[in-house]
């Protein structure tokens, strides 16, 4: 199955992915929220909420600070990350590795799509709408 990503950038996966490393605060939190809290493998530090949940997840750094080997460690079978909380040279080396689906959201609109894409992508259409 391929994806595109908000960034114009195909990823490809074989499957749902089971091991999820999200490196934006935000996002986690939507992960979380539709139900992904055992298939997010690993999340920054600043990723806070919900707080029961978050507590138990690896931490792979900040969202500008990134800690590449843990990520690599984790052996995610996605990466998601964001144009504007990530840097492109974190992004690019990630890449190289692992498919990375990256948002980008300057509008209402945007976050919107970038949920419904989301839960198309794991599988959990449902709860993203």
């Amino acid at each position: 199955m391929h994806y595109t990503d908000q960034m114009g950038q195909v990823i490809f996966l074989n499957a749902l992915p089971q091991r999820i490393v999200s490196l934006v605060p935000s996002q986690t939190e939507f992960l979380l929220d539709i139900g992904l809290q055992h298939r997010v493998a690993g999340i920054t530090r600043y990723c806070i909420h919900p707080e029961a949940m978050v507590t138990s997840i690896p931490r792979i750094g900040g969202t500008k600070q990134l800690h590449l080997e843990k990520i690599i460690a984790l052996q995610p079978d996605l990466i998601i990350g964001n144009k504007e909380e990530n840097t492109e040279a974190d992004i690019r080396t990630l890449q190289q590795h692992f498919p990375v689906w990256v948002s980008d959201i300057s509008t209402l609109e945007d976050s919107y799509r970038m949920m419904e894409q989301l839960g198309e992508i794991t599988g959990t259409s449902g709860p993203a709408r």
